[in-house]
């Protein structure tokens, strides 16, 4: 059993929102109360979906474009903290692990996986929502988009895999996006 337990494990790092966890709520309510403090509609759910991916400010930067003009740079900075300060109220709101997350992540924990996050959602957001959602002992490492380069540039993959002190070989990314695919072939890792 040990060498078929070792011959199964590996390093496997994982994008957070659309791949583990379902936040795509929470995101636009807070996207919504920006919009609305600005005199602008909120968008729904499925426009927010198609907004997302490259970061919070890259999402405010499409959400104004999509409901007006849109904003300098000056502004999408405030816009963007506006933004992370609505989402950090209450970041788990609606966000639930997607069916089969829980019990797959258990069940590579108990192969022996070391498992980390690289995702372009704010640092003090994904480390708390990892803990929020009970992966903390299985996440060992979360890399966020404001501590590096965002993806798809592969620093903040070889990044996680550095910090799970991942070896050449057997790495994986997972992710829900071409962006998570991008970072992947990027980084020269296998990505699912």
């Amino acid at each position: 059993m040990d060498s078929q337990v070792k011959r199964l494990s590996g390093w496997a790092v994982f994008d957070l929102d659309g791949t583990l966890a379902d936040s795509l709520t929470d995101i636009a309510r807070a996207l919504g109360r920006v919009l609305q403090n600005h005199g602008r509609s909120p968008v729904s759910l499925v426009e927010t979906r198609d907004l997302i991916g490259n970061g919070p400010r890259t999402l405010i930067e499409r959400a104004w474009i999509a409901t007006g003009d849109p904003a300098d740079h000056d502004l999408s900075h405030h816009l963007t903290l506006e933004y992370l300060r609505e989402y950090r109220s209450n970041p788990r709101g609606g966000t639930l692990p997607f069916p089969g997350v829980q019990e797959g992540l258990r069940r590579l924990a108990c192969l022996g996986w070391q498992m980390g996050v690289c995702t372009n959602k704010d640092g003090h957001t994904a480390r708390a929502l990892v803990e929020e959602l009970g992966w903390g002992n299985w996440i060992k490492v979360v890399v966020s988009g404001e501590e590096t380069v965002r993806k798809p540039d592969p620093l903040p993959l070889h990044l996680a895999l550095r910090r799970l002190r991942a070896p050449a070989g057997r790495h994986l990314f997972v992710g829900d996006s071409e962006i998570d695919m991008q970072t992947a072939r990027n980084a020269s890792i296998e990505g699912v």
